[in-house]
């Protein structure tokens, strides 16, 4: 009749462990198994730039400054225009009130406007540029359609489209 009790050379052998009688992973099976892991994440993750990752927040940030101009001159039947300064890292959005006397002008109103800064090392490149909302959100005295460029200092470019309709597309 066979013995139902091993010895620890018999347990060994079979990949158990003596003392807890449970099988596992040796260090050097687990350091390749996460060395392979880490090639694969490698090659199949694109580069990550922070460069662009600047360059594609300013774009992202002015398209939301231009919509919430716009939306603010339907919601509330005012004019309302965002500027963007060339060469300077920021842009203002304000809001405008009409001159008296039924004069169909428009004057930026101090008390509504509000500026932000661009992420770092990125900057409007087009000459500076305003457009301007008016209360059914199509741009004001445009004709065609105004392109906003924004660069970085590592020559990365990325440019908006605004057109009279109020339309805006990233290109």
């Amino acid at each position: 009749m066979r013995s139902l009790h091993r010895t620890a050379d018999q347990v060994s052998q079979a990949g158990v462990h003596p003392a807890l009688g449970v099988r596992g992973y040796t260090l050097i099976e687990v350091v390749v198994v996460l060395s392979i892991l880490a090639i694969f994440l490698r090659t199949a993750m694109p580069m990550w730039n922070a460069n662009t990752m600047n360059i594609l927040t300013a774009r992202r940030l002015v398209l939301a400054n231009l919509r919430l101009a716009r939306g603010n001159a339907i919601t509330k039947s005012l004019h309302y225009q965002v500027s963007f300064p060339a060469d300077q890292g920021h842009v203002t959005l304000s809001g405008m009130l009409q001159n008296p006397a039924g004069s169909s002008t428009w004057a930026v109103d101090s008390t509504k406007v509000r500026t932000n800064a661009l992420p770092l090392n990125t900057q409007i490149a087009t000459s500076s540029v305003t457009v301007e909302f008016n209360t059914r959100g199509m741009v004001a005295n445009a004709t065609a359609v105004t392109v906003i460029s924004l660069t970085d200092a590592f020559g990365n470019t990325k440019s908006l489209q605004v057109w009279p309709s109020g339309q805006m597309n990233e290109i």
